[in-house]
């Protein structure tokens, strides 16, 4: 009970302070959404493909609360969510994602501490932190599996381009068009990033941050190798293409081979939840020390701990990387 009323006192001051602000700038916020809105209105460099806006202009802002925006500006922990964001195709600015996983651990350090007490509120504070990261993480990974898919048959279709006459520059805007989100998103800003003056190398190596697939890398680096030398592009693309597929398939093979310890790493790390529950719906005079008692509590939150550990050890030994 008492940690419910602390995060109420808690969310009830960030709420305060956070309309105090708003109330305070409400003008100069005003006048903000109207120029936004008049540039909304102008052509503007932003390209959508599959619902996915895709823009070149740099928002150096790290979050749109001034202070927080103050706060985190430049450091290299913001620059690198930054990054992170950018490898999961995220819109979210850095300011809000940290504001969010605090929020989440707040929730889950409340509860915990509302079901078992405040002796394990520790393990719901580092729970709830760690699941914005981790479902960050998983968009991550949706996102570069997705790319890696669509990128052998863009090699294609850019072969086949040059084959055609375009230049470099033109055949990726054209394999942009032709192709869905994700790879259209990022070979369409490339395109936008040099018609506006960066450079070729800048603007690959920018594309192969953003990805940041070792199939990318080998992409990119080809380029720019063949840029450096010369050669035959559209050779050395259907070269890179082959590969691709190659090691996608490979890829495959291996996830099948490694499905069987991966369920096992899944219902090893249930089992403990569905027996607690069990005994529990059974008997639960036998579990209820365990929930009542500090002693429960400690074990309770140890055993998670040990439990999570178990879980994430067996999945790293399950996967192979290439």
């Amino acid at each position: 009970m008492t940690g419910l009323l602390i995060a109420l006192v808690f969310f009830g001051t960030i709420f305060a302070i956070v309309g105090g602000f708003v109330f305070l700038n409400r003008r100069r916020l005003k006048s903000v959404d109207a120029a936004r809105a008049r540039l909304s209105d102008a052509p503007s460099l932003i390209r959508e493909s599959a619902g996915a806006p895709s823009t070149i202009l740099r928002d150096q802002r790290v979050s749109n609360i001034g202070a927080l925006n103050e706060l985190l500006s430049g450091r290299g922990v913001t620059l690198q969510l930054s990054r992170e964001l950018a490898r999961a195709g995220s819109v979210q600015k850095p300011g809000e994602f940290l504001l969010i996983s605090m929020l989440a651990a707040l929730i889950g350090t409340t509860a915990v501490s509302f079901m078992f007490g405040a002796l394990v509120s520790i393990v719901g504070f580092m729970f709830g932190a760690v699941i914005p990261w981790t479902l960050l993480r998983r968009r991550q990974q949706q996102r570069e599996r997705l790319f890696e898919r669509q990128l052998p048959d863009a090699l294609d279709l850019l072969t086949n381009s040059l084959k055609a006459g375009y230049s470099l520059q033109a055949a990726m805007e054209f394999v942009g068009r032709e192709s869905t989100a994700p790879l259209s998103t990022e070979f369409l800003r490339f395109y936008d990033e040099q018609r506006l003056g960066v450079d070729v190398r800048t603007a690959l190596l920018s594309l192969q941050e953003r990805v940041g697939t070792d199939d990318v890398r080998m992409f990119v680096t080809s380029l720019l190798l063949q840029r450096e030398t010369g050669g035959n592009l559209s050779e050395l693309l259907n070269t890179i293409s082959s590969l691709i597929r190659e090691r996608l398939q490979m890829r495959g093979q291996l996830q099948t081979l490694t499905a069987d310890p991966k369920m096992s790493a899944q219902l090893l790390a249930a089992l403990p939840f569905v027996m607690f529950g069990m005994v529990y719906a059974i008997n639960p005079k036998y579990m209820r020390p365990m929930i009542a008692t500090p002693t429960g509590h400690a074990m309770l939150g140890l055993s998670f701990v040990l439990i999570v550990i178990g879980y994430v050890v067996m999945s790293k030994i399950a996967d192979v990387e290439m």
